[in-house]
């Protein structure tokens, strides 16, 4: 494990389901799982992603942790059961909801804390009691910090004020919106850690346009405009994408995610050459073309529901 402090944290939702528009080899057995996240410790990366909603992630990442006998030397963050008041009855205290939901993770990862504990439900941050269930948790010692992931600008703005840890962002050259705000400096003003996630748009932004679903066929003149960019640059789209979230945002960490093993080696290395050896004019160009992109289409909750 090398000591070289990295950006990267490892999202597992690959390893728990098919996940991302570009994925064609689907979900990766348990051995291939394995591989990856040996690669990704190797690269140094020891900060992983995982949540209730991402299938069998948290079992494939706590059986690796168990495997390895790597229970304290990693980090962990998980996020809550979406829809978890769906499953308990009326009446039930947020604090017993919190804490037994994440016990259920702890168990299924082989830990007995947790680096960070997220509401997967933005609505949550809305609720006081739902609130005072996770800094209890934090209280007891069962997570060090905790938060929550949001997908819109109010969700982030309120998310900074709360007095939560971690503050889990989207972010991407498609995706701006946030620096258009004042979260990133109330974040740094109370002490919030942000994630920015989605750097690869689920994978939109490594696709070629004529492989875009038809419900997507309407963002084919911003990604053919991406791709042309890129290229005017010497750059692939995987280093403009991932380069531009580094360069621009000012997130702590990147949460990305990847299918294989060379895909890790090719994301470790983009972000190991130094920003300020790559031309900056191709920055200024993403944020001038893509600045008006409409909130549905940079929104994967929202891409089925799109209509032209």
């Amino acid at each position: 494990m090398t000591a070289k402090k990295t950006k990267l944290v490892l999202g597992t939702v690959q390893l728990g389901m098919k996940y991302g528009l570009n994925n064609t080899d689907g979900q990766p057995t348990k051995e291939e799982s394995f591989s990856i996240l040996d690669a990704a410790l190797a690269a140094g990366i020891t900060t992983f992603d995982t949540a209730y909603g991402y299938g069998t992630a948290e079992d494939i990442l706590g059986a690796w942790i168990s495997n390895r006998s790597l229970s304290g030397n990693v980090r962990i963050i998980s996020k809550m059961n979406p829809h978890v008041l769906n499953d308990y009855p009326d009446g039930t205290k947020a604090t017993d909801v919190v804490r037994m939901e994440l016990e259920k993770s702890l168990a299924r990862l082989h830990v007995e804390s947790l680096d960070g504990y997220l509401f997967h439900s933005p609505y949550y941050i809305y609720l006081r009691h739902m609130v005072e269930g996770l800094q209890k948790v934090r209280e007891i010692g069962m997570v060090k910090n905790i938060g929550v992931s949001i997908y819109d600008e109010a969700e982030a703005l309120q998310a900074v004020e709360l007095g939560v840890d971690y503050v889990q962002v989207p972010y991407n050259v498609f995706d701006g919106r946030l620096g258009r705000t004042e979260f990133f400096e109330l974040a740094k003003k109370n002490k919030v850690t942000v994630f920015a996630r989605s750097p690869f748009l689920q994978g939109l932004l490594l696709m070629q346009p004529d492989q875009l679903p038809a419900h997507l066929a309407h963002l084919r003149p911003h990604l053919e405009r991406f791709i042309g960019i890129a290229k005017r640059y010497q750059m692939s789209p995987v280093e403009a994408a991932l380069r531009f979230v580094d360069v621009k945002c000012p997130a702590d960490y990147i949460v990305f995610g990847f299918d294989t093993t060379a895909q890790l080696k090719e994301d470790v290395g983009i972000m190991a050459i130094p920003s300020s050896t790559i031309e900056s004019g191709w920055i200024a160009e993403m944020r001038e073309v893509f600045k008006d992109i409409n909130h549905g289409a940079v929104n994967p909750s929202l891409w089925s529901k799109i209509v032209r």
